[in-house]
């Protein structure tokens, strides 16, 4: 029940955050985009007066909305960001433990490709100091966008490999090794305001993992009293990310 509750108070946070940051901010971009149509439809008046008076037209007459910046970045070269999710508790593969401090960055090339690295680590007690939760994640992702334009949003597919290292522990059992995986990866990302951008994406794939169960002695130092080799496929990612491009 109090992780229950714990996970509701976490995605209570996150809701407000994106209320009364990001709705402020798409509405200030409506406003200045309600602005820049005023102002451009000011100038095609203006224009279209001056032809029927066989005035002169000037260059500063004739602005369009397409000579107007965009109110998003539209060619980015850089992605930095990093999955809310994990900060709340939900892990990749959706299962709610405790908190993950998570980063990445990516270089957009190609008008079409993009490769992305990242790193993710946890170290923590949870229910009650009942369980632990310590694991290292590093992920090379290369990625292909559908877009043919360079603005790098939309839809995107890719592949990943993985490297890491992991240590649980709970009441009953006590695990730990390392691990390395690799597979495909889908995505979608929509860009918000300026360089401010969210995505959804998911990441499913083979994973090797060795797993070591062990056990404290009356001395306190860790026995060894198991080893396992598991191989399997399994939902490796599944992120709501938002991050800053430029």
């Amino acid at each position: 029940m109090l992780t229950n509750r714990a996970f509701f108070k976490r995605m209570a946070i996150v809701t407000c955050f994106a209320y009364t940051v990001l709705l402020p901010i798409d509405a200030r971009a409506c406003e200045q985009f309600t602005e820049v149509n005023n102002n451009t439809s000011g100038d095609t008046t203006a224009t279209q007066q001056r032809v029927q008076e066989n005035l002169p037209v000037f260059a500063a007459d004739s602005v369009t909305a397409d000579t107007v910046p965009s109110r998003v970045v539209e060619h980015p070269k850089w992605n930095f960001g990093t999955n809310l999710l994990e900060w709340i508790g939900v892990m990749p593969n959706l299962k709610y433990t405790t908190w993950a401090a998570n980063v990445y960055g990516e270089f957009y090339f190609k008008n079409q490709f993009s490769v992305r690295l990242t790193a993710a680590y946890s170290e923590h007690h949870y229910s009650k100091r009942e369980k632990f939760q310590g694991f290292t994640s590093y992920i090379v992702e290369p990625r292909y966008w559908i877009r043919k334009d360079a603005t790098f949003q939309g839809f995107s597919c890719g592949i990943y490999g993985q490297l890491g290292d992991y240590n649980d522990v709970d009441p009953d059992r006590k695990y730990t090794g390392h691990f390395w995986g690799a597979g495909l990866s889908a995505g979608y990302l929509y860009p918000i305001w300026k360089g401010l951008a969210a995505e959804f994406s998911v990441r499913a794939g083979y994973r090797s993992t060795e797993i070591k169960k062990y056990v404290y002695n009356s001395s306190g130092d860790r026995c060894l009293c198991q080893r396992i080799d598991q191989n399997r496929f399994v939902l490796s990612g599944f992120a709501l990310n938002l991050s800053w491009r430029f």
